[in-house]
């Protein structure tokens, strides 16, 4: 029996931010016509399961310690780095509950997921459903879609599990024309980004062979619940982790916000307007410092400072930034212990009873931060100082070195977006 190939695109645009994952199945000639062992196994139906706030909270642990897990593989100190872990879970998610045997068990191991079947399905779209939500404050979306060749046949049971769980729709499309295909998905990722993510798969990536796509689309829009200054943005030097510096535009505001001075690590959390998501920034204060930094963080050291975090009143110099990231999970995977998924051994048989493995998997992110606001939040921004006293000066939390950031969902603590800023020093 032949393999078909799996490949996962994703993108993603934040503050607008969105968020693409797709997988593609394709046929590959020079692979042997070998049986997989379960192929012959019967259909599994899934049903959804009871899921309990523990077991929640620990798919949501498991998905932030992988978020550190994949971000220390790829993060160089010296350059910019942004991606949604959420996006790159979710997705890995949906391609979970299609493994089997040892398959699904190393995808659980360098996922840390604890659980798999529908029990992972179900704990996925309680996540989901405590994770999106818009509103005329914030936009927070996350869309599936799952696109079939003509004449692939695709499991039932798993074509309505991911519809149940991860919300997906499918739709037959013919990747033999594969510009015309190429077209349409990318006409779907547009209208799920606001337009924002564009040209996302290229023709040569389909073909007669390819026989399913998955598309995860993540959107996120926000404001700030506190403006930064309108006319407070200057350009001034920062440094990166080499010491070298550059100018950069830094917004300021002066405000009560929750920030933590620790150890040597500056840490400041801004909300968005409605306090259900976050903003988190740590800063080492000895820019070279940095590497050391990023090479130890996980939840633990994350925890120790938002732990740390009071309210004062702070002037706060932070950059305003445009990042764009792209990146191939797919070494990345095979070096964190993802290797059968990729082979001619992979067991995907609760997808298809054609062979299927992994041919790649590719990320692209984009992050915009900059000065915007509401006339509410700029409300809450004014000072109220009493007169005839003299008043302390404020703290400055001045962010110009290289620094962590992280969007999470505040009452689950998942970690939504992460990466880091760095100025490209001369």
């Amino acid at each position: 029996m032949p393999k078909f190939l799996l490949l996962l695109f994703s993108a993603l645009f934040l503050l607008g931010c969105e968020e693409d994952k797709t997988t593609v199945l394709r046929e590959t000639p020079e692979t042997p016509k070998t049986e997989v062992n379960n192929l012959a196994q019967p259909e599994v139906k899934y049903e959804a399961a009871s899921v309990s706030e523990s077991q929640k909270d620990a798919l949501v642990k498991g998905n932030n310690e992988f978020a550190f897990d994949l971000y220390k593989c790829f993060a160089d100190p010296s350059k910019p780095v942004f991606f949604s872990p959420y996006s790159v879970s979710s997705a890995m998610g949906m391609l979970t509950l299609g493994a089997r045997g040892e398959t699904e068990n190393e995808l659980k191991k360098v996922l840390r997921f604890q659980d798999g079947g529908a029990q992972l399905g179900s704990e996925f779209k309680e996540l989901r459903e405590s994770i999106v939500s818009s509103n005329e404050k914030f936009t927070m979306t996350d869309a599936n879609s799952l696109w079939l060749n003509v004449g692939f046949k695709m499991l039932e049971s798993y074509g309505n599990a991911v519809k149940e769980f991860f919300g997906g729709q499918a739709e037959t499309i013919n990747f033999a024309d594969n510009k015309a295909a190429a077209k349409k998905i990318n006409s779907w990722i547009e209208d799920h980004t606001r337009k924002l993510i564009k040209d996302m798969i290229q023709p040569d990536a389909l073909g007669p062979s390819t026989r399913l796509v998955l598309v995860n689309a993540v959107s996120f829009l926000a404001k700030w619940q506190v403006e930064f200054e309108e006319g407070g943005t200057r350009s001034l030097n920062c440094q990166d982790c080499q010491g070298r510096t550059a100018k950069a535009d830094l917004m300021r505001q002066e405000s009560y916000l929750s920030v933590a001075d620790l150890e040597g690590v500056k840490a400041v959390e801004l909300d968005y307007l409605g306090a259900k998501y976050s903003f988190l920034a740590l800063m080492p204060d000895d820019p070279a410092a940095f590497p050391a930094f990023v090479k130890g963080l996980d939840s633990g050291v994350v925890e120790k400072y938002t732990k740390a975090l009071a309210s004062e009143d702070v002037i706060l110099l932070f950059p305003k930034f445009d990042t764009e990231y792209s990146q191939s999970l797919t070494d990345i995977f095979k070096k964190m212990g993802l290797s059968l998924s990729f082979t001619d051994s992979a067991d995907f048989s609760g997808i298809s009873k054609e062979g299927l493995c992994v041919s790649d998997v590719i990320h692209k992110a984009k992050i915009k931060v900059y000065e915007s606001g509401t006339e509410a939040a700029a409300a809450t921004a004014v000072m109220v100082k009493c007169t005839g006293i003299a008043m302390k000066r404020p703290k400055e939390f001045r962010f110009n070195k290289p620094f962590v950031y992280m969007i999470r969902e505040k009452a689950t603590g998942a970690i939504l977006f992460m990466g880091h800023y760095t100025v490209q020093g001369k």
